[in-house]
């Protein structure tokens, strides 16, 4: 039996946070029913290749024309029979509409409503437009991102602001559906796509305070920890933060001489002079291919990695064992990343 089983979810969101949900959702046993315009679908099958098959995989859909008055009628009867309904329009839009919560609550008195947005649901922005980088502008995560010397850069890779929108909103909605076990009241969810990006930010805003304030190249150097191009022109990601895998390194690399300079012999002390060991483990590294770095590195109990490639990610003997990945039709699959004894998970 799967957790969510017998939980119906009405999906009305476009892009990734809300649909990035209830995939998790569906993965968990729920019915996901995915709500999306005539003719065209949503957004997710119309900006990015790919996106509407990796993020609304398992799920029903059913085209309504939410202007329409009988197509109306189909989603409030939905509403009546459902658990969750998500929605992602910006605010104001479901009420002009006909569904705002209140109207939700009318037709299903313990309907979980949750509305995702930019910005949140009131206040000064919650009307303005906005994508990941904004978000990670407003939250502060952009201002301490790419090279500490350098601005704030757009270099995740992934969509952070809007991914930990997906988390907060799952989380938000399996600690409703576990509230409603012991009361059947309505529930209404507010997730701001900024403020979960603030949320990941908690550490260093902590870390902030405490250094005094440290401008962004002390504050974001990081001494033996980042990636290096090997002589084959792959990349090695190294993280040694504690002593005793900076020492380690230091002897395997033949840099023993960095062990004997106060300069070096904290993790404080080495964000402070990153770019001095950084350049010398940088013409270190380039002597030798990534093979025989990691052989080189392997059982010595210090925290290195090769950086993969999307294409490399198949080959990873870890992900491998893991049956974390796999290629299907052509393409590569991520599955649920938690594994679970007695509790079945869809792999869709």
């Amino acid at each position: 039996m799967y957790p969510l089983e017998n939980i119906r979810i009405l999906d009305l969101t476009n892009l990734l946070p809300g649909s990035f949900s209830t995939m998790i959702l569906s993965d968990l046993g729920a019915e996901v029913i995915k709500i999306e315009k005539p003719t065209d679908g949503n957004s997710a099958r119309q900006t990015i290749p790919g996106l509407f098959e990796a993020i609304d995989r398992g799920k029903k859909s059913v085209e309504l024309d939410l202007k329409n008055e009988v197509d109306k009628e189909i989603l409030r009867n939905l509403i009546k029979e459902s658990d969750v309904l998500i929605e992602g329009f910006k605010p104001g839009v479901m009420k002009k509409l006909g569904f705002a919560k209140e109207d939700a609550e009318q037709l299903n008195s313990s309907i979980i409503y949750c509305s995702i947005s930019g910005y949140g649901q009131d206040g000064p922005y919650s009307l303005l437009p906005g994508h990941d980088l904004n978000y990670l502008a407003v939250s502060g995560m952009l201002s301490i991102s790419g090279d500490p010397k350098g601005s704030p850069e757009a270099a995740g890779g992934v969509q952070i602001a809007e991914l930990a929108t997906s988390l907060f909103t799952t989380i938000s909605i399996l600690a409703a559906l576990l509230q409603r076990t012991t009361q059947q009241d309505s529930v209404y969810i507010d997730v701001s796509m900024v403020e979960s990006a603030l949320a990941f930010m908690i550490p260093r805003i902590a870390e902030y305070h405490a250094r005094g304030e440290p401008s962004k190249d002390n504050f974001m150097g990081r001494g033996a920890y980042g990636t290096f191009k090997t002589k084959d022109n792959q990349y090695i990601a190294i993280a040694c933060v504690e002593d005793m895998h900076w020492e380690k390194f230091c002897e395997t690399v033949g840099m023993k001489e960095f062990l004997l300079d106060e300069m070096f012999n904290s993790w404080m002390k080495r964000m402070e002079n990153a770019e001095i060991i950084n350049d010398r483990i940088a013409g270190i590294i380039a002597k030798k291919t990534l093979v025989e770095w990691m052989n080189l590195f392997a059982g010595e109990n210090i925290p290195i990695s090769p950086v993969n490639s999307i294409k490399d990610l198949v080959k990873d003997p870890q992900l491998k064992y893991r049956k974390s990945i796999l290629k299907k039709d052509g393409k590569l699959r991520a599955f649920y990343p938690a594994k679970f004894e007695n509790v079945a998970i869809k792999k869709q």
